[in-house]
């Protein structure tokens, strides 16, 4: 990394504490450190020398001035409201009006509206924090990280869960020192995590106000996907919501109307949509199909049809990554994939795992042979039996470098297969048409049912031309 900076006329001492600053801030959003990995701590003055404030704030300012002419009245509303709670220290009087809700379909404007806000705080030198749910949602906002990483939530999240960070950590300080939060995807975010953040908030800002006396603008669309209940009823599903949380009913909420996004000829399919998932759509009153909805013609196959042929037939290279076939199961997914790939020319390059168990009893090991741990899929993790082709799209199962671009649920075209890493090109995000290394890492699902940790050695990545309705939160696709 060095030689890179050194080629551009650096000189070697300053090249050295770039290549680690940058090496730091990858491994900091897994909660690492430099002395972790034995590599030695950045020079403080070298670092306040690499660090550029008034550039940064010029950028800032020139692009708050920009945008604020295009924001519409329902976004204005929005980032005035926020503005204004920034303005006042929390006191006994506004303690409970500092918690903001942005509700909009997709295409309102949502991430429009927090990347202004972004630039405006920091043009006025107000330190925000902005997180998703999801990786891919993080990636569209700047600086963005998931709620995982920013909070240190544990997994899973139970009513009793706390944050993993100190008030005197070098994250917790960090935390104490951000003023705005901003948190997408909210539709999302179980109660239990919501009440995990409001604890550690308070703990760290030593504050007993709500979220420490932060400022947090939360935004989603509850029309969408809703916090994962494994086994649970429609009513623990909607129990887990934040909107059954103690703090829901001190939120002020907005509402984003406007859809900057539909193309022409969409608007009957995109009210439609609308009223599905707002539940006005007229439902069927009799045996056997009470309570089911009528799903328009033009969305349906004929019997002789193939739903891969219906969307990948005929379409380009570069049309392969702005499609997609969504399914409500992974067993489904990782079927069309295949079907996917037999189609793309060229050979197959496999890729086998390297798996183990992690127990406490040691008499377990021999219970569960390899062949078996083999067999395992648990949701997130990639395949023992990983299958590829040049040309191939794929999407990534672990976040790698969220600053970067490369997080779950980014999508990648294999352009070279090696034995040891997979060459790619980012197809979706800030890092769009980037060229990356994918290595192989040990993977451990943090949250499955099965009576050992399953510990897999393997690429973090699968096909992606089909993908569950959940992991499809948040991309956006032409067909």
């Amino acid at each position: 990394m060095i030689e890179d900076y050194i080629h551009h006329s650096m000189p070697v001492v300053l090249a050295e504490q770039t290549a680690l600053r940058q090496i730091e801030s990858i491994i900091n959003q897994s909660g690492k450190t430099l002395t972790d990995y034995n590599l030695p701590i950045l020079d403080q003055l070298l670092d306040n020398v690499l660090e550029n404030d008034d550039g940064d704030i010029k950028v800032f300012i020139d692009e708050a001035n920009r945008v604020r002419p295009l924001l519409n009245d329902n976004q204005r509303n929005v980032a005035d409201a926020i503005l204004a709670a920034l303005s006042e220290e929390p006191n006994n009087e506004n303690k409970h009006s500092r918690f903001f809700f942005m509700d909009g379909p997709a295409g309102c404007g949502k991430t429009f509206t927090y990347n202004y806000l972004i630039a405006e705080t920091r043009s006025r030198h107000i330190r925000t924090a902005t997180a998703a749910w999801t990786g891919i949602a993080a990636t569209l906002l700047k600086n963005g990280c998931t709620l995982h990483g920013l909070f240190k939530l544990p997994v899973p999240i139970l009513e009793t869960s706390t944050c993993n960070v100190t008030p005197n950590s070098i994250h917790g300080r960090f935390l104490r020192q951000v003023s705005l939060y901003l948190l997408d995807e909210a539709s999302m975010i179980p109660k239990h995590a919501l009440s995990a953040i409001d604890k550690l908030l308070q703990d760290i800002c030593n504050k007993k106000f709500p979220f420490g006396g932060k400022v947090i603008l939360m935004g989603g669309d509850f029309r969408q996907i809703l916090p994962v209940v494994k086994r649970g009823r429609p009513a623990d599903v909607v129990e887990s919501c934040i909107k059954c949380s103690e703090h829901w009913q001190y939120v002020q909420r907005f509402s984003l109307t406007e859809n900057m996004r539909v193309q022409i000829g969409e608007e009957e399919f995109s009210q439609w949509l609308l009223k599905l998932g707002s539940g006005t759509l007229p439902v069927k009153p009799e045996d056997p199909l009470q309570g089911c909805i009528e799903i328009p013609e033009q969305c349906f196959l004929n019997d002789n049809e193939s739903i891969v042929e219906k969307i990948f037939g005929g379409a380009e290279e570069a049309d392969y990554a702005k499609r997609a076939i969504l399914t409500p199961t992974n067993v489904d997914s990782l079927a069309i994939n295949e079907e996917v790939l037999h189609r793309l020319p060229g050979d197959v390059k496999t890729y086998l795992s390297s798996d183990s168990i992690e127990t406490d009893d040691h008499n377990e090991i021999y219970k569960f042979p390899v062949e078996f741990l083999n067999t395992l899929t648990p949701s997130g993790m990639p395949v023992h039996c990983l299958k590829l082709k040049i040309g191939a799209v794929i999407m990534l199962l672990r976040n790698l470098d969220l600053k970067g671009g490369l997080c779950n649920g980014t999508r990648l075209m294999v352009r070279a297969l090696h034995n040891n890493y997979i060459d790619g090109e980012v197809l979706t995000g800030v890092s769009a048409g980037i060229r990356v290394f994918v290595p192989r890492v040990q993977l451990a699902p943090s949250d499955s049912n099965l009576p050992f940790t399953l510990k897999r050695r393997q690429f973090p990545v699968r096909l992606a031309y089909s993908m569950t309705i959940n992991k499809s939160q948040g991309q956006t696709f032409d067909k």
